[in-house]
């Protein structure tokens, strides 16, 4: 969904990616999506939490995320 700059330790730059989870299931009337949870992620595949709008958690190592964009 988005992409956001930022930096970690020592001004590490950090690429924090915004997804949300789709079920996509078979009925009568075609394909049907269901919209589901939004979640963060590294792009290395980390799992990243939101703290506020602009500071971000990777979740194994605890180290923080500041948004620069």
């Amino acid at each position: 969904m988005a992409n956001m700059s930022c930096h970690g330790n020592a001004d590490r730059p950090v690429e924090v990616i915004q997804y949300r989870h789709i079920a996509i299931s078979e009925s009568e009337r075609g394909e049907r999506r269901r919209v589901g949870a939004i979640g963060w992620r590294t792009s290395d595949g980390e799992s990243v939490r939101q703290i506020d709008r602009d500071l971000y958690q990777i979740v194994s190592s605890e180290e923080l995320l500041e948004r620069v964009d």
